[in-house]
């Protein structure tokens, strides 16, 4: 009896480990992660820019667009850090995550902010070039 509930358990594990239920390593993006402190000229429709945030202040990347286009910016970890686009006149916080017209040509400055906090290292932000007529789209920026 002993042996038959040992070769019964053996034959289970073997059965659960052949038919894939373990845990499966996660897929690598498909998109570029750009450094911020290296300028970005022309991305492609989605990518992210990561962020040394162990440093206290302002941390910018400068993105320049290829087309006016229509993007989805979200920042995507802790919302303490705080982030903003900036053009040449104004800067636009962005709390979680928005959409902006964006031009094309124009050095955008996108700077991610940690004044208050040390356990922070790396952060992301992600974009994503949305379908949309950038002639009629509100806001532009």
């Amino acid at each position: 009896m002993k042996r038959t509930y040992l070769q019964l358990v053996l034959l289970t594990t073997i059965s659960l480990i052949f038919a894939g239920c373990y845990p499966k390593p996660a897929p690598a993006p498909t998109f570029p992660t750009y450094n911020y402190g290296d300028p970005i000229v022309n991305p492609p429709d989605v990518f992210e820019i990561l962020y040394n945030m162990s440093l206290m202040g302002d941390q910018t990347a400068t993105v320049t667009f290829k087309s006016d286009a229509v993007w989805k910016i979200e920042k995507l970890g802790d919302n303490r850090i705080g982030f903003a686009v900036a053009n040449d006149s104004t800067a636009f916080i962005i709390a979680s995550a928005d959409t902006l017209g964006l031009k094309s040509g124009f050095k955008y400055k996108f700077i991610a902010n940690n004044n208050n906090y040390t356990d922070f290292n790396s952060y992301f932000v992600h974009f994503t070039k949305l379908p949309i007529d950038y002639g009629s789209f509100d806001p532009k920026f």
